[in-house]
């Protein structure tokens, strides 16, 4: 049988490909020698493929209303601008990591900007750290810079800088619709408390279900979370046979 699986390149890219294979489980299998790790596997299964095409079809639904509840602006609140989107950073994961733990001190980033670093990615954990109303001033005055990158600068530096550039633009956008410096940032803080709930939750689901289904089922259910995830650009959940 023909599998048509999708999944994401170490540059980020959303790829699909074609396998044959008698039945998912060994497609999974086979992918898994080739070192790919896929997001969502379409194809029959014999046994138990349509239980689970229920459950993609039901997650999809499911992302759907958390991003509207997410973004959906109170009455008196304008909306976020349309096409900014946050996503995992990709590269050297020492250098990630990193540049988390120091502030991206590395990349020239004032105050504001750092401090806007630190809501880049989604999911991740934010410390709770001064209030919005203390650091609103410091953002403010890092509007009026444009962040420039640097001939040979590492990529995983200027994926960041694009992205804390797109959050300025989104900040200047929300201020000229009639929001505040403080609201932006109390939004920030929110939005990522919520990412990362959600992120924990996926990550319980498929550790309560160790032990209650197949190995297909499973993975099934892994490449299913890990489409959820990835539609809201959260980090991607471990393959179960990593833990």
């Amino acid at each position: 049988m023909k599998y048509h699986y999708f999944y994401q390149s170490s540059e980020n890219k959303s790829c699909d490909a074609w396998i044959d294979a008698r039945d998912r489980n060994e497609a999974y299998s086979l992918l898994r020698k080739k070192g790919i790790k896929p997001y969502k596997l379409l194809g029959r299964n014999p046994v138990a493929w349509r239980r689970w095409a229920a459950i993609v079809v039901l997650a999809c639904a499911l992302v759907a209303t958390y991003v509207w509840l997410a973004l959906k602006p109170s009455p008196t609140t304008p909306p976020a601008p349309d096409g900014f989107v946050r996503h995992q950073l990709y590269g050297d994961t020492g250098v990630i990591e990193n540049g988390i733990a120091t502030g991206w001190s590395a990349c020239g980033l004032d105050e504001g900007e750092a401090y806007l670093a630190q809501f880049a990615q989604p999911g991740r954990y934010v410390p709770v750290g001064k209030k919005s109303s203390v650091v609103a001033p410091m953002v403010d005055k890092c509007l009026e810079r444009q962040l420039e990158t640097v001939e040979g600068e590492l990529t995983e530096y200027r994926q960041l800088k694009q992205i804390v550039e797109s959050m300025k633009s989104e900040l200047r956008q929300y201020k000229a619709s009639g929001g505040t410096t403080v609201t932006y940032l109390s939004r920030l803080q929110e939005r990522q408390r919520q990412e990362e709930a959600y992120y924990n939750a996926a990550q319980q689901e498929l550790e309560s279900a160790k032990g209650k289904m197949s190995e297909d089922q499973l993975i099934a259910l892994w490449a299913a979370k890990n489409a959820e995830l990835r539609a809201i650009g959260l980090p991607m959940l471990k393959e179960p046979s990593e833990d």
